[in-house]
């Protein structure tokens, strides 16, 4: 499996594997640009040239938000979000990303022991932050330096 920066030949893939994986999908137009903004970037996790996963970070100085993750349901519990986001971390905090954050479904279990797993802990709460159905959102940090990462 390979870890790369998502190129515009990519956003139809990530596009439906957004619509897959969220109630509340973006749509084809806000993911697209994301691919130029400044301080965004988004990557995609491949297996045998097929797209299988993506992974949306915005960074403001040494600040970093993980603001999406998601991988096909065929290829879940095989380490493809695990490696994202170990990748987007990693990418950001080479960037002088310190401070990483997210919200997460508080029914989303897979994802916040994902999170636990990689050293986010919980910072708080956002009651009915979701809709669609209306959820609250558990919010998580973690704190990197460079150091860190070698």
């Amino acid at each position: 499996m390979t870890i790369r920066t998502a190129t515009t030949a990519d956003i139809t893939t990530i596009f439906n594997i957004e619509q897959k994986c969220f109630a509340d999908a973006w749509s084809l137009d806000s993911l697209a640009g994301f691919l130029n903004e400044k301080g965004r970037s988004v990557y995609v996790a491949e297996e045998a040239g097929k797209i299988i996963g993506y992974g949306v970070t915005m960074q403001v100085v040494d600040e970093c938000e993980i603001l999406r993750i998601a991988v096909n349901r065929l290829f879940r519990k095989k380490g493809v979000g695990t490696l994202l986001l170990e990748r987007m971390i990693r990418n950001a905090a080479v960037d002088g990303a310190k401070l990483f954050f997210l919200e997460v479904r508080e029914s989303n279990t897979p994802a916040i022991a994902l999170y636990k797993k990689l050293g986010f802990t919980k910072s708080g709460m956002r009651n009915n932050y979701y809709t669609n159905p209306v959820e609250n959102a558990v919010l998580m940090s973690k704190c990197v330096t460079r150091d860190s990462l070698i």
